[in-house]
């Protein structure tokens, strides 16, 4: 039986070469079979996601988002799996509050803002409705979707799992980013959540079909058609328990992708900026043409993100300075 070898300092003794050697193999076989039983989750949720659609739900994108956190914290001896519940379980529920009060938001009796937005829309286009001019040059949408309305609908889309995939990675690598990226997120959610109750307000898809403005047809989501993914039936669901057809100001699409683009612009040199902003301004972009936001919307859901990643760094310099 080897015996361990005294330190040089005579303190503690060194595990012997060959301790060592099997220990490195055991984490290395471990970190092999986590690296296979992602794999096969992936592969799984990319399977369910082909059958039953891409899930809209938050709660249910943070549960795919925790199943791979569970798995990738296998074999790890540092608690990781309560770690788990400790960060993201009040995540979850803030998130899930959130949701079913954004359903209810269009029910408590203020007024539906129409007619004021297309005003501001007017001033700020010089006279033109941008998602009328956009769907008039890009139409008609009939038969196949088109290579761009892919990348629309794949644009959209991303703003139901890139900012829980980047929470994901953040607790992995970073755990105080971590913190402050989730704690940014929720401040931003917060404030939309409290001007959808306050001020609700018509989309314009929505004022086109009241006859406020000129033809704009929804059709955010044609170009998931291409990857034979119907989203139809996810969207019936969805909808009724989550969904606020007058929760469009600000867009919260905008405002989470310009938030994922600040947050990230202080950890990268100032050259990768204009790829990094180029999110924002790609589902700012997706939006407008789709119809599902005004381009006032899109600017005040970017002015939000702003306000709450002020928030979050004054919060953090505040407690950094109680610390010391």
């Amino acid at each position: 039986m080897p015996i361990a070898s005294p330190s040089p300092d005579g303190d503690q003794p060194r595990d012997p070469p060959a301790a060592t050697a099997h220990r490195m193999r055991r984490q290395s076989g471990i970190g092999r079979r986590r690296v296979v039983l992602l794999g096969c989750y992936a592969t799984f949720v990319l399977g369910w996601w082909r059958v039953n659609g891409v899930p809209l739900e938050r709660l249910q994108v943070l549960g795919w988002v925790l199943g791979a956190l569970v798995i990738a914290s296998v074999g790890r001896p540092d608690g990781s799996v309560v770690r788990i519940a400790k960060d993201w379980v009040p995540l979850a529920l803030v998130l899930t509050a959130y949701d079913l009060t954004r359903g209810l938001a269009d029910t408590l009796g203020m007024p539906v803002q129409r007619e004021v937005l297309i005003r501001i829309e007017r001033i700020m286009a010089f006279g033109e409705i941008p998602s009328v001019l956009a769907q008039e040059r890009l139409g008609p949408y009939a038969g196949s979707a088109r290579w761009w309305e892919v990348v629309v609908s794949l644009v959209y889309l991303s703003h139901f799992v890139v900012p829980f995939t980047v929470l994901g990675v953040l607790w992995v690598l970073d755990r105080p980013g971590f913190g402050r990226y989730r704690h940014a997120l929720l401040v931003l959610t917060a404030m939309g959540l409290l001007t959808y109750i306050l001020v609700p307000a018509a989309p314009p898809w929505m004022a086109s079909r009241d006859g406020l403005i000129g033809p704009v047809h929804r059709v955010v989501l044609r170009g998931m058609d291409t990857f034979g993914l119907d989203l139809g039936p996810v969207l019936i669901r969805y909808g009724p328990r989550f969904g606020n057809a007058v929760a469009a100001l600000p867009s919260l699409h905008a405002g989470w992708s310009t938030l994922t683009a600040l947050f990230f612009s202080r950890r990268c040199r100032c050259r990768w900026w204009l790829l990094l902003f180029a999110y924002p301004l790609a589902m700012s972009v997706a939006l407008v043409i789709s119809g599902e936001h005004y381009v006032f919307d899109v600017v005040l859901g970017g002015c939000y993100a702003i306000v709450a990643f002020g928030l979050e760094s004054e919060w953090r310099r505040r407690s950094m300075r109680r610390t010391t």
